[in-house]
């Protein structure tokens, strides 16, 4: 019983640290990530009346999100596989699991943070008109959170 738990245990470790690092993956039916972004910003900008050099100045903006991203995401290649290895080992090296986690969860802080930085950077490069135009179409697309 005490192998089988073990197993259980491993074979669910390895698909989730897989699947929280395959996130950084680019997968062919989803598509060029920053072009995606770019063009949802685009979008919106236009639906809300954004002048040239708004939009200008929102994309560099947008661009360091991206790239910022992109550069966790470069940070991570091949961790999943250490990780999986270390894991399916006959005694898995607990503290490197540990600090690797914490190092992952110390850099995803970081680029959050950055990007809500970012983020306010382009908030306040909008009209107080066109912050409430882009407010009603996100609770129309999402629903206002209650």
């Amino acid at each position: 019983m005490k192998n089988g738990m073990k197993a259980v245990a491993t074979i669910l470790g390895v698909v989730l640290v897989s699947g929280t690092l395959a996130a950084c993956k680019h997968h062919e039916s989803h598509g060029d990530y920053a072009k995606k972004m770019k063009e949802h910003f685009d979008a919106s900008l236009k639906k809300v009346g954004a002048t040239d050099e708004q939009r200008a100045k929102i994309g560099g903006v947008s661009d360091q999100i991206v790239a910022d991203g992109q550069q966790v995401c470069k940070n991570s290649q091949g961790l999943s596989a250490k990780v999986v290895g270390c894991l399916l080992l006959d005694t898995p090296d607990r503290q490197w699991l540990h600090n690797t986690v914490d190092e992952k969860a110390k850099e995803l802080t970081g680029f959050a943070h950055r990007t809500v930085d970012r983020l306010i950077e382009i908030s306040a490069m909008l009209t107080p008109e066109q912050r409430s135009e882009l407010k009603k179409g996100f609770d129309s697309a999402h629903g206002s959170e209650k």
